[in-house]
């Protein structure tokens, strides 16, 4: 590009000058910038043929000038590198979306177990968990799934399981798990609840506690949503957004503007969160939300337990709502 500062108008040299770059600027490609520095700017070079070219970007100032330049040059750097992610957007379904096809029913609220089945089917990592529709069965599956044990009540309406008195955890014996189920059990029926069973799931308590969910907006279709999960999601309703396609850089980018970003970090002591884990679930859930967008109105994995750097994250809630 040229930039020519005019520091003041000294005609009929300045006059010519002008009309010399504004005809330069007619016959480039390039970039013409000039700088009028006189602090009148009522002068004929100026008003009217400087403001009358389509061409010449014109200045009052040396900084303005060199600041819209740097913008210029800024942006065509961007548009030169630039890569849309829809380039890369997968094409053809997955090995995944046939299982998961398997799971969908049009209109209808998953169970928690469907759900994460749904979950697993995308190479989400879910809590070892049986279902059961015995108190006998419940201890079998305790003593196979490893004490303690969170026992859930499983149906495909169900909302507010812990509200509602339907979920217990911290079981360590076969006489608390025979107790749990039958409580699980009554309180099911007398809140009118439909089971299709109650989940004897592993217990995992260390980590930070994260929601990563999949909703419809209007506009931009499916989106994902990152944010802190547990209670915290409904009271500082700390979340990003991100509209998939999106790489891993986009992903970290969208955990970097969280306001509780530093939990991740480890605070207090608690060893970091791992943080590639979590980024691989978000990256994961948006190939569902990809692949999935037009069957799925709502998926959200509350909490999602991020562990200690090295150890994964794992799903321990889900809910899935189909179109």
């Amino acid at each position: 590009m040229l930039i020519c500062p005019i520091t003041g108008p000294f005609p009929p040299l300045s006059d010519r000058l002008v009309r010399d770059l504004v005809d330069a600027a007619e016959h480039t490609d390039k970039l013409v910038c000039v700088v009028w520095g006189s602090p009148v700017g009522t002068e004929p070079a100026y008003r009217e043929v400087l403001l009358g070219s389509s061409r010449v970007a014109t200045f009052r100032t040396v900084g303005n000038c060199l600041t819209a330049v740097r913008a210029y040059l800024a942006h065509h750097r961007f548009t030169t590198a630039y890569r849309s992610p829809f380039d890369e957007a997968p094409r053809t379904p997955s090995p995944s979306y046939r299982k998961a096809q398997a799971l969908m029913r049009p209109g209808e609220q998953l169970s928690e177990h469907a759900a994460k089945q749904l979950l697993r089917a995308y190479g989400i990592r879910v809590p070892r968990e049986q279902l059961v529709t015995s108190a006998a069965a419940a201890v079998r599956a305790a003593g196979l799934v490893g004490y303690p044990v969170v026992m859930k009540a499983s149906g495909a309406r169900i909302a507010h399981k812990t509200e509602l008195g339907l979920v217990k955890i911290g079981l360590t014996s076969a006489s608390q798990v025979r107790d749990a189920y039958r409580e699980l059990t009554d309180i099911a029926r007398y809140e009118d609840v439909c089971l299709d069973g109650v989940l004897v799931c592993q217990m995992v308590e260390q980590g930070v506690e994260m929601v990563v969910g999949v909703t419809h907006d209007d506009l931009f279709g499916p989106t994902v949503t990152v944010g802190l999960g547990g209670v915290l999601v409904e009271v500082l309703r700390d979340t990003a957004v991100g509209v998939p396609p999106f790489g891993e850089e986009q992903a970290r980018d969208m955990l970097a503007g969280l306001r509780g970003r530093a939990l991740l970090d480890g605070v207090r002591g608690r060893p970091p969160a791992d943080l590639d884990a979590l980024v691989e679930v978000v990256l994961r859930v948006q190939r569902m939300a990809l692949e999935l967008g037009d069957q799925v109105a709502e998926l959200d994995i509350n909490p999602l337990m991020v562990l200690p750097q090295g150890q994964g994250a794992v799903a321990l809630d889900a809910l899935a709502v189909c179109r």
